[in-house]
């Protein structure tokens, strides 16, 4: 009585068109560099990620806007860290970012959060994720263990730990990165997820049109 259909997006955006973009970002931030880009609503847990780059051993970049940035901006100042606000990205923009980083940060810590988009996009790039056991669809799209690593919502200790563990293994960051990709070009492409609505729908009218 229920099939899942995911969302997806146009993985094909995400190819990186400036490498020359790429470079003078990791020359402007550092390289490695941790990367975030989303609205700043209160359950993307940015406080969390804030809290957690006191122990990152990379610098840490928090893009977008949103009702949290002042807050989020703040915490960081009271917790005397340096962190990256770029504010809002254009999509050429937020490309770059996702190329030139090492590790996408996903902390968020409710259940508002139910699938995590913005996860497919670093997985399109080729990056491994740091994400949060929330019971929703984002362990779906962040793979423990094969596209990234996830750990308890509003725990910036496990977030740190979890995003050096990448940052200090370069194999698995390659490795997680390459399966993520072929993951998003494989089972969360647009014209798929298209295909399996269709297919969904063709189902149901005929299994309609069928009944007595």
């Amino acid at each position: 009585k229920c099939r899942v259909v995911p969302l997806g997006i146009n993985a094909e955006e995400y190819d990186v068109h400036e490498p020359e973009e790429v470079a003078k970002l990791q020359a402007k931030y550092g390289h490695p560099f941790v990367f975030f880009c989303g609205v700043h609503r209160y359950y993307k847990g940015l406080q969390w990620l804030v809290r957690a780059a006191a122990q990152i051993q990379a610098p840490v970049v928090i893009a977008g806007d949103g009702p949290e940035r002042a807050n989020i901006m703040q915490l960081a100042a009271d917790l005397d860290l340096k962190i990256d606000f770029p504010g809002a990205l254009s999509q050429q923009e937020l490309v770059a970012h996702l190329h030139a980083c090492s590790v996408f940060a996903f902390p968020s810590v409710e259940r508002s959060e139910a699938f995590g988009l913005s996860i497919l996009e670093a997985h399109a790039c080729g990056k491994p994720v740091v994400g949060t056991r929330l019971g929703t669809g984002v362990e779906f799209v962040n793979e423990d263990g094969k596209t990234g690593l996830n750990v308890p919502p509003k725990d910036a200790d496990a977030f740190a730990a979890a995003v050096n563990e990448l940052l200090g293994n370069e194999e698995l960051r390659t490795a997680m990165g390459a399966y993520a990709r072929e993951r998003v070009h494989n089972q969360f492409s647009a014209e798929g997820v298209a295909r399996q609505e269709f297919e969904l729908y063709k189902t149901v009218l005929q299994s309609k049109d069928s009944d007595p």
